[in-house]
């Protein structure tokens, strides 16, 4: 597994999963996925859960989101970056009337099969 060559994906031409647009795929490298999420306004995002051997990384690029990491929570605005360990317990909403982007980097890869079988 993984690329044998330079990947480049231009702008719009990722491997969507609904609202997630893939830019790193497991098929690309084993080690990490990295995907841009777009949440729509006043929209949950997953129900409160676990990864038990993957770090779950959030940057935000515009909007704002609310996350909930192990009972705490952080109002995150562009600029602001989130790491949740393997094992935290974590979610994350929109609360606000304006669309929130983030880029998101889950590693070792497998986020993007798993959400695929959904």
């Amino acid at each position: 597994m993984g690329a044998e060559q330079v990947v480049v994906v231009r702008p719009g031409e990722g491997h969507y999963v609904g609202n997630v647009e893939f830019l790193a795929r497991s098929a690309e490298t084993p080690r990490f996925n990295l995907a841009i999420v777009t949440i729509q306004a006043r929209r949950h995002g997953p129900p409160p859960h676990r990864h038990a051997a993957e770090d779950d990384a959030f940057y935000m690029l515009e909007g704002e989101l609310v996350f909930t990491a192990d009972e705490k929570e952080v109002v995150a605005g562009p600029g602001t970056f989130v790491l949740v360990p393997p094992g935290a317990e974590h979610t994350f909403e929109n609360r606000t009337d304006a669309v929130a982007r983030f880029v998101n980097v889950h590693a070792p890869a497998g986020f993007d099969l798993r959400l695929e079988e959904d």
